[in-house]
C-alpha cells in the first residue's frame, strides 16, 4: 500500500513540475469539466430549446425532425458547450 501511495505522489509531482505534465493536467481538467457540464448543463439547455420550439406548428415540427434538424441542433449545442467549457477551463488553469 505504501508503494502505491509513493508512486501516486511521484506521478503527481511529475504532473505539476514538468511542462508536459502541465499539459496533461490541463487536458484532464478540461475533459473532467466538459463531462460534468455535459451531464448537468446540457440537459437544461436542451429542454430550454425544446420549450422554445414547442409553439411551432406540428407539421413544421415533424418536418424539422424528419430532415434531421433535431440532431443538428443537438450536435451544434453540444459542440458550443464543449468549446466554451474547454476555453474557460484552459484560461482558469493557465492563469492559476
Amino acid at each position: 500500500m505504501g508503494a502505491i501511495i509513493q508512486l501516486l505522489g511521484r506521478m503527481l509531482l511529475w504532473l505539476v513540475s514538468t511542462y508536459a505534465g502541465q499539459w496533461v493536467l490541463k487536458v484532464l481538467v478540461t475533459l473532467g469539466l466538459t463531462v460534468v457540464v455535459t451531464k448537468v448543463g446540457l440537459p437544461a439547455l436542451m429542454s430550454f430549446v425544446q420549450s422554445q420550439m414547442s409553439g411551432w406548428d406540428p407539421f413544421l415540427f415533424q418536418a424539422f425532425g424528419a430532415f434531421g434538424g433535431d440532431v443538428y441542433v443537438s450536435m451544434v449545442i453540444s459542440a458550443l458547450v464543449a468549446r466554451a467549457t474547454g476555453s474557460i477551463a484552459l484560461k482558469a488553469v493557465t492563469n492559476a
